[in-house]
């Protein structure tokens, strides 16, 4: 056998799948059907472009259902369809970390 196959990697090269890599992050994805299109306002951030900073930012939108939980005690998400009213580029889809989304229809 020569050094180069030798030097060759061993066992399972295979490029693991979002299910796979869901599973070793921790991470459950599922579908809420009470929050489907709520209106919410999301206090989150943006990167400033060019640099490696971030920046505050609001999103205004409504929420599409679907959450994802990580690690435990779990780090609840609620995806939103938004846009940021300084900026008004045009909707986006925004994951927002539950402890910074705020239900518009709630009193």
């Amino acid at each position: 056998m020569s050094d180069k196959e030798q030097e060759q990697p061993t066992g399972d090269t295979e490029t693991p799948d979002d299910d796979q890599l869901a599973a070793e992050a921790d991470i459950r994805y599922w579908f809420d059907e009470t929050v489907v299109g709520r209106p919410v306002t999301c206090e989150g951030g943006a990167p400033i472009e060019g640099s490696n900073m971030a920046a505050r930012a609001t999103y205004i939108g409504h929420t599409t259902g679907r959450r994802f939980d990580q690690g435990d005690p779990p780090w609840r998400w609620l995806e939103l369809t938004g846009y940021d009213p300084d900026d008004r580029s045009g909707e986006q889809l925004i994951w927002c970390e539950e402890g910074f989304l705020f239900f518009e229809d709630e009193e």
